[in-house]
Formats: C-alpha cells, structure tokens, sequence
C-alpha cells in the first residue's frame, strides 16, 4: 500500500531504497509470501502520467523534470570540455518507466566473463531461469524462452518499411539475420524487441509493483529521499529519510536493499560513512568501513549518430509534425496498438566486430525512426527535423574508457560528481570510426540506399579520420546505461561479493545494475530485472537459513 508518512521509530523486515527496474522486483518478491513486512522507499513519485504508458510520449517525458532528475556529468574532456545531460527517472518505476524500452537480455559471453573472474552464479546459463520468470514471450522456444512472467515483450518483425530496409541492407552488407537474438545468439542483424504489452508500456512499476502494491505486508513511500543507511558498528540496521522537511529514522529488522541505482547507490554508501576512507574525510564523514571501490568503476555507452533525410513520410518526425499523420496514427493505435505509438525511437539493430580479430560483437549499429540536433531532439521545440529523417545509433558495446562517481557534498539532495572519462581511451574513438565506416556502407546498400534522400549528420563532405573525430568529439552523448559503481567481484576493488553483500557491512546489499562488472548489453533493462530477481532469491535464501 502507498502511504503518505510514517510513524516515528517505524520497524519492518526489509527496507528497499529505490523503485526503479530491479528495486520494484525485490519488493514484489520479498513480500509475496506475506511473511515478511518490506518497506520500498522513493525518492520521486507516482507513475500515474498517461504519457509514461504511451511508448512513443516518451518524446514529452525526457525534458519534464517532474518525472526527470536531470543530472550533468562534469565537463568531460575529450568531448571539447562540455558536460554531458544524464536524464534519469524520478518517478516509481525509475528510468523503466522513461526509457526505450528496449528489450536485450545481452551477450551470454559477458555474462560468462563475470562469472569466469570469480562472481559464482552469473554466468548466462545461471541467469537463463531468472530471464525465463520474468518475461512473457509466447512466439519464443519455451526451453529458452519465458511465458507468462510479469514483463511483456513484443517482437517488431516486420514493423514497416525502414525495419525491412534496413535489415535487408544489413543482410546485403555481411550480417546474419538472427530470429531470436535474446535465444542465447547476439551476433547478428534483427528487428527489435520490446517491453510492452498491447502496446503500452511493460515497466517493473506496472507489470511488479502495481499487483503488490495490494498486499498489506508492502508499504511504499514516495518523494522520501534517502540520506544514509544507519548503522552499528559493521552492522546495517536501517536508513535515515529525508522527507516532508524533516530526517526521519527507519529501523530493518533484516536487511536494508539498496537498489537506488548506478549514480545513487553509491553516493548513499559514501554518505553512510561507507567506501574510501580518503574521499569521505574530504568531506568530514566518519568512516564506518573502508571500500575503495564505492563509486569507480563507471561505464556507460557514449553515442555517435548518423541521420538521413527519408524519401518517404513514414518516420516519427512526420507523425509529431504533420496533424493528420498524427491523428492518423493515433487512430490505428487506439483502434488496433499498431504503430509509431507504439515504440519509443529505436525499431532495428545489428551487434557486429569492427573487425574479424576481434573475438565478440563490439559494436551496435541502430535504426531509429526519427531524427534532430541530438538524443533529445525528440520534439520540435528540442530540435527535431523538419522533414522525414531518420538515424543510424553507433555505440561501442564494451567501451574501455572507465570513470567515476564521488561525492560532491554532505547534502544527499546534491547530485553526485560525476565523470563517465567518455573517450579517454584511444580504443574507443577508433571504433567510432570503424562504426561510422560500416554505418555509411550499410547506408549504400541497394535495399537501404532507395530510402535515402541525402546524409544530413555529419554530411557526406565530412570523410577522413581528422574531421570524424572532430564530429565523434562535438556529437557523442549518453545512452543511459550506466552500470558499474557498485562492482561485483572477489577482488579488493569490488564493493559487493557474488552475494550482492556489501564488503565488511552486515545486513547491506545492493540489487541493481551498480553491481555489474561489465556492460553486459546494448541495453541495461532486462539485466536490471534479472539482477532483482536473483538478488530476491539470494535474500530470501539467507532468510530461509
């Protein structure tokens, strides 16, 4: 049930810090057998918007900082010194319930690799069944494939004619056309996938929280930030709140579950006095246990694109720009949930080597039904295009360049420091430059090349490595994967083993994808979904014991 406050000195079994992806999983699992009493906690508010159910109104959500928290990295360096726009969910549900909705359960080889380095129980044959709950995918083979779990998911197919272009183009350029890239394959060139249901939105809000929401054992408070996790001694015992203008005290009989996210859950352990020792005498914090690790780590997917002006009306520009194409489309979504409604851009993907040496996909190359001045050019007042346009997404998938997130202030209300180092590793400029090659061949390809007026980003005249790095350097922005700043592993720099237990804290975990050693994906929902599913187990399992 959602309250609006309570009580002083109030106790429960578990308190959950965060309804984002894999914090609304953690309550729904914990207090589905209502043995236990689970407090989930956060910091925005309810999902009630109709724009977060409509997967293509995401275009009115990115800019609204009602449901936004519109943090800035730092000025990054080798991007000509500009900081860099992380949007992020500030709403139950978290960044699930405004982004893309791209459904990628990612390459079983990362996966492996995590569990290859010493992380028991994370490699992608260990992850299958926790993919498998949560996923409702009739069309898919049932040994691989999950039916009936909370999250829908929707194969495009044939969706429309730049989907059918652009994986014909992509055929003709080399790439394997793969039935099923969630199967276990991931090389490959295919119609995307989605989490949606009936074309609406499938978020953990919606398809976790909203049926548990019911049971009398959850509690859930909104717009209550979390200042810190209270302790005794190495002992988790609760977390301080911040809400209505005043700290409230919250006691965990159990555990306390940080699932705040990649830029939150750290910033919360270093203001509970948890992490290096050097970072939080900076700012005056006594230390409670020293983890160096708490906020390195960060990796994200920095963005490159190339934009086309279509020969056809048939892209989401048209439809938010032209009034009959958008009463037209609206129509076939309300009568028949088909449709540009019914995605958020993306709608076609290859995952390829930017050369045969390379021993797994290391590149992604996006089709997306619109185009504008940047990522968030999704409306015609944030720039985008006043003609039929769309875009090709190049992102490097494991990118090398690693950063950080710190702590800026004692006031949980500030945002964090945060420095992503986007392209400070050579290696990473160098696959821009071998995606943008690859891109503009895939471009040519007859079946792609009919669609095509003329390149309009960053133009055909821009050609040799000089002046693409320079375009790479002044364009390059987030996709809004982070992952990292909670590291799992068994290694000093690590901030939680493969039980997702703080180092040297009892009581503490973090469920959410700080805890990923690598990108295991394109996209980092699913992965999220899947870490809350199996990090419920491991809490239940200790409960059990």
């Amino acid at each position: 049930m959602y309250v609006a406050s309570l009580p002083q000195n109030a106790e429960f079994d578990y308190i959950i810090v965060g309804a984002g992806s894999s914090g609304c999983v953690v309550a729904d699992r914990l207090s589905a057998d209502g043995k236990h009493q689970v407090l989930l906690i956060e910091a925005g508010g309810r999902d009630n918007k109709l724009n977060i159910q409509i997967p293509l109104m995401v275009a009115k959500l990115l800019m609204d900082e009602s449901v936004t928290w519109p943090f800035k990295t730092e000025p990054q360096t080798h991007l000509n010194g500009k900081p860099q726009l992380w949007v992020r969910g500030r709403v139950i549900g978290g960044s699930n319930s405004i982004n893309g909705l791209l459904f990628v359960r990612g390459d079983p080889a990362e996966y492996d690799k995590w569990r290859d380095a010493g992380c028991a129980g994370w490699g992608y044959s260990d992850l299958l069944p926790y993919f498998k709950r949560l996923e409702d995918y009739p069309e898919g083979d049932p040994a691989i494939r999950g039916r009936g779990g909370p999250i829908g998911v929707t194969n495009l197919g044939h969706f429309d004619e730049l989907v059918d272009a652009f994986v014909d183009a992509c055929e003709q350029n080399g790439s394997k056309r793969l039935s099923d890239y969630n199967d276990g394959s991931y090389e490959g060139t295919f119609p995307l996938q989605y989490s949606t249901r009936k074309g609406l939105r499938s978020s953990s809000a919606i398809a976790y929280l909203r049926p548990a929401v019911r049971r009398p054992n959850l509690t859930v408070l909104t717009n209550a930030t979390a200042t810190r996790v209270l302790t005794e001694g190495k002992r988790a015992t609760g977390v301080e709140l911040s809400y209505g203008g005043a700290l409230q005290q919250i006691r965990a009989r159990r555990e306390v579950v940080l699932s705040a996210g990649p830029l939150k859950s750290p910033q919360i352990l270093e203001l509970s006095g948890i992490g290096n020792t050097d970072v939080l005498q900076k700012f005056g914090i006594s230390p409670v246990h020293h983890v160096p690790g708490v906020g390195e780590n960060l990796h994200d997917h920095p963005n490159v694109r190339l934009t086309f002006e279509c020969t056809k009306p048939i892209t989401i520009n048209d439809v938010l720009r032209n009034p009959l194409l958008r009463v037209k489309a609206g129509l076939r979504f309300i009568l028949q949930r088909k449709g540009l409604l019914t995605i958020c851009s993306a709608s076609a993907q290859t995952n390829l080597r930017s050369s045969p040496e390379v021993r797994q996909p290391d590149l992604v190359l996006r089709l997306l039904p619109v185009s504008g001045k940047d990522r968030y050019a999704r409306t015609a007042r944030y720039g985008l295009d006043p003609y039929p346009g769309f875009t090709f997404g190049i992102t490097p998938l494991q990118p090398r360049s690693v950063g950080a997130i710190h702590i800026r202030s004692t006031d949980p209300h500030d945002q964090p420091a945060m420095d992503p180092r986007y392209l400070s590793h050579e290696a990473d400029a160098q696959l821009f430059l071998d995606g943008i090659r690859i891109a503009r061949q895939v471009a040519q390809q007859p079946a792609m090349k009919a669609l095509i007026v003329r390149e309009t980003r960053p133009g055909p005249g821009t050609n040799d490595n000089a002046a693409l790095l320079d375009y790479v350097r002044d364009t390059a922005q987030t996709s809004w994967h982070m992952i990292g700043t909670c590291k799992m592993g068994i290694d000093d720099a690590s901030v939680v083993d493969p039980e997702l237990r703080v180092r040297g804290i009892a009581n503490l975990r973090v469920v959410d994808t700080s805890i990923c050693p690598t990108i295991p994906s394109s996209n980092t929902n699913a992965a999220a979904l899947a870490i809350g599913e199996k990090g419920a187990d491991m809490v239940l399992a200790a409960a059990r014991a």
